[in-house]
């Protein structure tokens, strides 16, 4: 059931988020991250800075886990449009790397690593036209 929501409910759960604003990160992801060691999949509902984003596994904040993600030299930094571009209302698939308040974790979209993507000249591009 989780899977259906994912894909059915995703893009419609995206737009809301905008629509409401960009709480800060205690407001807006409040599940707790699996541990080191295990993965977590879903859509990307928020996107905090460049290294940080939420992982919906269901409809509520309540259910969004926090991750940063890890750093890939020279990729990261990023800025946060180019994580939008990359990853908004995409499923990505992370594995948990580090522990701390907000875990730390290697993601995949599709089975590409996001560090890849966001490297790409079309993420590049669009990730102009964020606002």
């Amino acid at each position: 059931m989780a899977r259906g929501w994912a894909r059915s409910g995703a893009a419609a759960i995206a737009l809301a988020a905008l629509a409401v604003g960009a709480p800060a990160l205690a407001q807006t992801c409040r599940a707790a991250a699996p541990t080191v060691g295990q993965t977590v999949s879903g859509p990307v509902l928020h996107v905090i800075d460049g290294r940080t984003l939420c992982i919906a596994r269901g409809p509520t904040p309540e259910q969004w886990i926090p991750l940063r993600i890890s750093p890939a030299a020279p990729v990261l930094p990023v800025d946060r449009e180019r994580l939008m571009a990359a990853a908004f209302s995409q499923s990505l698939t992370c594995r948990i790397t580090r522990g701390g308040l907000v875990k730390t974790a290697t993601c995949t979209l599709a089975g590409r690593p996001l560090e890849t993507l966001l490297t790409e000249p079309a993420t590049v591009t669009q990730a102009k036209t964020w606002r």
